[in-house]
C-alpha cells in the first residue's frame, strides 16, 4: 500500500483529529494575525477554528472536530488503509 506524503504527515492523531492539521492551522492563524496585528489573541484563534468548521460545511466535508461539537456525521475512514509517518 503506497501512501502519500500528506498521508503520513496527518497519520499521527489525538482524539482521531489529525496533529499535522491542528498545527498547520495554529500555524497560519498566528502568520495572519501578525499579518494583521491581532490584540485578542484568544478571540482570534476561536474565530479562525469556526472559520474552519465553516469551510468543511460549506464544502461538504465531514471532519472529526465537526462530528464533537455536533454539526456533522463521524468521518468514514478505511480502517485497513494505515500510514505510518515512520516505518
Amino acid at each position: 500500500m503506497d501512501c502519500s506524503l500528506i498521508e503520513k504527515l496527518r497519520s499521527p492523531k489525538i482524539l482521531d483529529m489529525s496533529v499535522f492539521d491542528w498545527t498547520t492551522s495554529i500555524i497560519g492563524a498566528v502568520l495572519v494575525g501578525k499579518l494583521i496585528q491581532i490584540k485578542d489573541w484568544i478571540a482570534f484563534i476561536l474565530a479562525w477554528i469556526m472559520f474552519g468548521v465553516v469551510a468543511h460545511l460549506i464544502f461538504g466535508v465531514d471532519s472529526m472536530f465537526g462530528y464533537y461539537i455536533g454539526v456533522n456525521e463521524k468521518p468514514v475512514r478505511d480502517p485497513k488503509r494505515k500510514c505510518p509517518l515512520i516505518k
